[in-house]
Order: structure tokens, then C-alpha cells, then sequence
């Protein structure tokens, strides 16, 4: 079992707070490298010959159930090794997926995308075992919602890195530079390695990995957050892959204006982060909040599906910056929620459990997303259709007052 450290508490408050932002500063790192090593992949893609879109759906799919694996038994290692170790180990695997992207060889695409979502499991667990411990709870949300901005960060600084990597060299040499970056990024991380101090020691995942998920299930609180979560990243997840051909395809946009607007939606997903987390700490509520974010939600979500042509570029990139902000935001305060219904210790293992949902909100809205558009012939009454699943969250969020 998890045991809290209480280091902190004896420092100067100068020590303290310095402590505090290098902790936050290197979790950071960790989930903006952990998240650029998943987009490598889809970033790339069209810089690789001969690869359909199709395939890059695929390994979407396979890194996220592998996300969904280790995010459970990332639990295990987190307790046994501690959660810096756990951090490190995790950022090698999705190392190793990189590399093995890096040679070139189609059959070991899916290896390679089973190791990065392996890897990518556990980088949540771990690191906000690593908040609890240093962070007072009167800033858990802040703190928790900007080491989350590693998410959307991470996927800006790959999409702006990679591209122009792989045009000075080759695309292969993008994977392998962002594989010893990641690399780098795990030793740095090593300076934490006090907090693994209390760390058992023991791994026992082969009978009790499932501990966790039925933990979340036997809660009723973690139970509503666990959902809530699925229902979120399968919106994150349809925003971030879809928008950028609705904009230009079916609304109409050229590629400048389209990639501008993508560019503004992802960065309204950093505000969002900040902001939700601020005000959950604010007003001492992270589900307050999360009921604010529902209904911006579903409103912009439905704005941006139904947007007419005549009301103009400028007030679409407002909603869909609104879209972003809170379906692509929301993630920092829903850790900290599940940080706080857990019990004592346990941390670490039931955001694993509660993650196992959220991955499996990802694996499965994208493709259902799809379909829906395709079926509907056109992006924008799926985007309408997006509306309902924060509707379903609201529902949940107001039955736990």
C-alpha cells in the first residue's frame, strides 16, 4: 500500500515552493514527452509512403488499449518500485516503441504501439501520486490541471518538432531524435527518486490486477468519475481527430485558416486546464466545476456541428476554442477529483482504475464517431450528436449532491 510522505512539511516555505515547482515542472515534462511519443505516430504519417489512413486509426486504437493494460497494472509498479521509477520505466517502454518505429519495418508497427500505450499507462498513476505527496490539498487542483497541460502541450510542441525534424532529415530520424529526447527526459526525472523511498518493494499484479477497477466500481463517487471520464475522452479524442477535416472539408475553410483554428482549439485546451483547475480550487468543488464544463461542453459542441456558413470565421474559432477549452480541459480536475475521493494510500491505484475507463472512452469514441459521421454523411451532425455525451455527465455529476 501507498504510504504518504510528508517531507515538506518540515522545509523553509522558500524551500518548499521551489520544491513544489521543480516537482510539478518534471511531472510536467513527463506527460508532454509521454504524450508526444503516442501522436509521433499520426503526426508522421503522412510523411511515411504507402501507409493508409485506415492504419493510423488502427494504432490509435492499439495504443490506447494498451493505455488502458498499464494503467491498471502500472498501479502495482507504481507501489512496488514508486512512482518516479514507475515514471521512468514507462517514458523507456514508449522509447522502445520509438525506435522500433524509427527502423521502418511495417510488422513491427503494432509492437510498437502496444509498448508506447504500455508506457503510457502508468504516467498518469504515477505522476499524480507524486502531486499528492507535494502538493497541499488547497492547490490540488491548480497543480493537478497544469501537469495536465502536458496532454495538449505535448501534442503541440510534436506537431510543430516532429514535422520539421523529419523535413531537415527524415522521418525516421524524428522518431529516433524524440526517442533519445524521451530518454533524456527519464534520467532528469531521477532527481525525484527520494520520493520512491517508501516504496514496498513488491510487485503483485498477476492476481490482483483488477483491484483497482473494482475499487472505482464499489465507490459511488469514483464509480460516477469513472464514466464521466469515458464519456469525456471519447469527445477529447473526436475533437482532436476530427476537427480539422470538418473544418476543411465539409465546412469549407482552406488550410491556413483550418490549421489556425485546430492551433486555437488545442490552446484554449491549455487555458481550459488552467482555468477549471483554478477555479475548482477556488471554489472548493471540482464537481461544481465539472458541471460548468458539461454544459459549455455539449452547448459549443453543438454550436460548432451546427455552425452556419454566414455567421463567420472569427465567431467559429471562438466556439470551437470554447469546444476545446473544456473538452479537451477538463482532465486536470478530474484528477484531482479522483485524488480526492480515494482512500488514504491509494492514490496511485485507483486513478489506474479510474483510467481504465478513460482509455476505453478513447479506444472507442473515434471509431464510433466515425461511423456516425459517415452514416450521417457529414462530420458536423456527428459533432451535434457529440452534443449528448456530456448530457449523460451532467446527469451523473448532479445525482452525487
Amino acid at each position: 500500500m501507498d504510504t504518504p510522505i510528508e517531507p515538506i512539511k518540515r522545509r523553509p516555505t522558500s524551500s518548499t515552493l521551489r520544491y513544489q515547482t521543480f516537482t510539478l515542472g518534471c511531472t510536467l515534462a513527463i506527460q508532454a514527452f509521454a504524450t508526444g511519443a503516442t501522436l509521433a505516430f499520426p503526426i508522421l504519417a503522412s510523411m511515411m509512403p504507402g501507409l493508409r489512413p485506415a492504419q493510423v486509426g488502427v494504432f490509435l486504437a492499439v495504443v490506447y488499449f494498451g493505455a488502458m493494460i498499464g494503467s491498471v497494472l502500472g498501479s502495482g509498479f507504481v507501489t512496488g518500485f514508486g512512482p518516479v521509477r514507475a515514471s521512468q520505466g514507462a517514458l523507456v517502454l514508449q522509447a522502445a516503441g520509438l525506435g522500433l518505429l524509427a527502423l521502418g519495418e511495417p510488422n513491427l508497427r503494432l509492437v510498437a504501439a502496444l509498448l508506447c500505450g504500455f508506457g503510457y499507462g502508468p504516467i498518469t498513476p504515477a505522476s499524480s501520486q507524486i502531486l499528492a505527496r507535494t502538493t497541499p490539498p488547497e492547490r490540488m487542483g491548480l497543480a493537478f490541471s497544469l501537469k495536465q497541460t502536458g496532454v495538449p502541450l505535448g501534442g503541440l510542441l510534436a506537431g510543430a518538432a516532429l514535422p520539421l525534424a523529419a523535413s531537415l532529415m527524415s522521418w525516421q530520424a524524428a522518431f529516433a531524435a524524440l526517442a533519445l529526447s524521451t530518454l533524456i527526459v527519464a534520467v532528469a526525472s531521477g532527481a525525484l527518486r527520494s520520493l520512491d523511498d517508501q516504496a514496498s518493494g513488491h510487485i503483485a499484479i498477476s492476481s490482483t490486477w483488477h483491484r483497482p477497477i473494482i475499487e472505482v466500481l464499489a465507490h459511488r463517487g469514483l464509480r460516477a468519475m469513472a464514466v464521466v471520464s469515458l464519456l469525456f475522452s471519447a469527445c477529447q479524442l473526436s475533437v482532436s481527430g476530427y476537427l480539422m477535416a470538418y473544418l476543411h472539408q465539409q465546412f469549407g475553410l482552406g488550410l491556413a485558416q483550418s490549421s489556425v483554428i485546430y492551433a486555437v482549439t488545442q490552446a484554449a485546451g491549455i487555458g481550459g486546464r488552467l482555468l477549471w483547475g483554478h477555479l475548482a480550487d477556488r471554489t472548493g468543488s471540482s464537481r461544481r466545476v465539472l458541471i460548468g464544463v458539461c454544459v459549455l461542453m455539449a452547448v459549443s459542441a453543438a454550436a460548432v456541428g451546427a455552425w452556419p456558413v454566414q455567421w463567420g470565421v472569427v465567431a467559429l474559432a471562438i466556439a470551437s476554442a470554447v469546444l476545446g477549452a473544456t473538452a479537451i480541459g477538463w482532465n486536470g480536475v478530474f484528477l484531482g477529483e479522483v485524488a480526492r475521493l480515494a482512500p488514504a494510500g491509494r492514490v496511485a491505484a485507483v486513478t489506474g482504475g479510474a483510467l481504465f475507463f478513460t482509455y476505453f472512452g478513447v479506444v472507442i469514441g473515434p471509431p464510433c464517431f466515425g461511423w456516425a459521421a459517415e452514416h450521417l454523411n457529414s462530420i458536423g451532425f456527428a459533432y451535434c450528436g457529440l452534443a449528448i455525451m456530456p448530457v449523460i455527465a451532467l446527469v451523473l455529476l448532479l445525482r452525487r449532491f
